[in-house]
């Protein structure tokens, strides 16, 4: 993977909002399941022009949490339904080591005495250009809107369950699209060639894929994208890696890894270590609080 890359969230969020419609936002979100990655000529282009506005960090920090919230990619899902920080921070720091980011941002929460861990983080830039404060801050943003999802998570004692693809569409408004209607057919029945998908939804192959086609998609990329997400949500199994990417349709192991790295910037191994390492530490928390209340009753 080329080093010059910025992961989408930061850069859209950096980018703003102007032009957006329902229907765009959902094809970024099913584009970037299969590739969660933007240039970083973009991310550093944007840095600077919002920089130049005078854009606050509160109002950085509120627009990366919202394209958090709608990112469906197989990195995000699974750490923003983790429960434990110190997994979040090994996953971020995973992420950052791995992929091909022109930026790689290394963090650490030593424990500063307090309620609210304090954040260390180190950028290291890995092409030749200026770090604009927007993108420090941005960056920043995403970490910390992870670690408060999975703080919520613990609170609630159960990890959080992300939207498959066409709810994802009803909740960016885009439900009544081509796009959520073929998603939801593969989703609901597997997938088949774009002639039998334009069958089940009601209409001719050549009208679905213009119909596809205005909304900025293909049916192919709709195709990946639910793959992608039924592997992801596979990855807390026992069934095994190999298992996973031929019962989805992948054509063996590597292909999935492959394909998880250019989603994710990882792969999907190291994906399932976090899940593991994140259950480890909910059932240790569990047993700690048990054998406290067992020690204190009479």
């Amino acid at each position: 993977m080329s080093q010059s890359l910025a992961y989408h969230v930061v850069v859209h969020a950096l980018e703003g909002r102007s032009g957006w419609t329902p229907s765009s936002r959902f094809a970024a979100a099913v584009t970037h399941v299969n590739d969660g990655h933007l240039p970083y000529e973009r991310h550093h282009a944007a840095g600077r022009a919002r920089g130049l506005e005078g854009a606050t960090e509160g109002q950085i920090e509120r627009a990366v949490r919202e394209f958090l919230l709608c990112d469906v990619t197989p990195g995000a899902r699974v750490i923003l339904g983790l429960s434990t920080p110190a997994v979040v921070v090994e996953g971020f720091n995973a992420y950052n080591a791995s992929s091909g980011v022109a930026v790689r941002t290394n963090v650490s929460m030593p424990s500063s005495g307090g309620r609210i861990p304090m954040v260390v983080a180190r950028r290291e830039m890995r092409v030749d250009a200026a770090d604009p404060h927007a993108c420090r801050l941005g960056t920043l943003a995403m970490f910390d809107g992870l670690i408060v999802a999975v703080e919520r998570n613990a609170k609630l004692g159960e990890p959080a369950t992300r939207p498959s693809l066409s709810a994802l569409a009803e909740t960016l408004g885009a439900r009544r699209s081509a796009a959520a209607d073929a998603a939801l057919v593969f989703e609901t029945e597997g997938a088949m060639p774009v002639a039998e998908l334009a069958r089940r939804l009601g209409c001719h192959q050549r009208s679905l894929e213009r119909k596809l086609k205005k909304e900025g998609l293909t049916a192919e990329a709709l195709r990946q994208a639910v793959r992608m997400i039924r592997a992801t949500d596979r990855l807390g199994s026992v069934d095994s890696l190999t298992t996973i990417a031929i019962e989805e349709g992948f054509s063996d192991l590597s292909h999935m890894t492959r394909s998880f790295k250019a989603a994710a910037g990882i792969p999907p191994s190291m994906l399932r270590k976090l899940l593991w390492a994140d259950n480890d530490a909910r059932r240790a928390s569990h047993q700690a609080i048990g054998s406290k209340i067992a020690t204190t009753c009479p």
